[in-house]
């Protein structure tokens, strides 16, 4: 039987800002010797721009802290500030959608890591996030395989239900993200909200503000 299912992205769309922004504060204010990564982050971020390397490389960048990190610590970040950062008028709406008896998939493009706190909220069944390398049993800033964005949310979203033996209910099922590059994810459902979003095209997408 076809399941309901709510897929919501996360960066600017649950909460207010990018995380990968937030986590480099945090690193820096957690573990400062990571400030020495600083200089490469702009450098890499500025080579993107200049269209001389690839988005994920860029990303990368973001994570050089991650390494000097514990589980412990990448918990604390979603407590003490993504936690702060949400938008209370997506949270209520999670909340809504779980009352309603939808399955809960929150899909990121930043990473699994810290990510996966989101079930912590109690009405989030799982998160699906981009993946990083991991060794000697601490997280590194390399991503594993592809970042999950755009058209790899859609196969991710796809593995996920095959692994779990689910089929989506088309007509009842809904999305909600900041950005257009998530229209693969929209089409997997019959309802998409655009949030906050200043694009300009919207593909019959209902747009959608918090107020709080």
């Amino acid at each position: 039987m076809p399941t309901k299912m709510a897929f919501f992205d996360i960066d600017k769309t649950i909460t207010r800002h990018d995380s990968m922004l937030l986590f480099v504060k945090y690193g820096i204010a957690k573990k400062p010797k990571a400030m020495i990564h600083l200089f490469s982050i702009a450098w890499n971020l500025l080579l993107y721009k200049l269209r001389r390397i690839p988005a994920d490389k860029a990303k990368q960048a973001f994570f050089h802290a991650i390494a000097y990190m514990d589980e412990a610590d990448l918990e604390a970040f979603y407590d003490d500030i993504l936690v702060k950062d949400m938008y209370q008028d997506a949270v209520a709406e999670l909340k809504r959608k779980k009352a309603q008896g939808y399955h809960i998939l929150l899909v990121t493009a930043s990473p699994h890591a810290y990510m996966k706190y989101f079930t912590k909220l109690g009405c989030v069944d799982d998160v699906i996030g981009t993946r990083l390398e991991m060794r000697g049993g601490c997280y590194t800033r390399k991503i594993q395989g592809v970042n999950c964005k755009g058209e790899e949310k859609a196969v991710r979203i796809q593995e996920y239900l095959n692994r779990h033996q689910l089929a989506i209910d088309y007509e009842a099922s809904c999305a909600y993200s900041d950005c257009m590059s998530d229209l693969p994810m929209f089409k997997l459902v019959g309802n998409g909200y655009l949030i906050h979003s200043n694009e300009g095209q919207s593909e019959g997408l209902e747009e959608k503000r918090w107020s709080s």
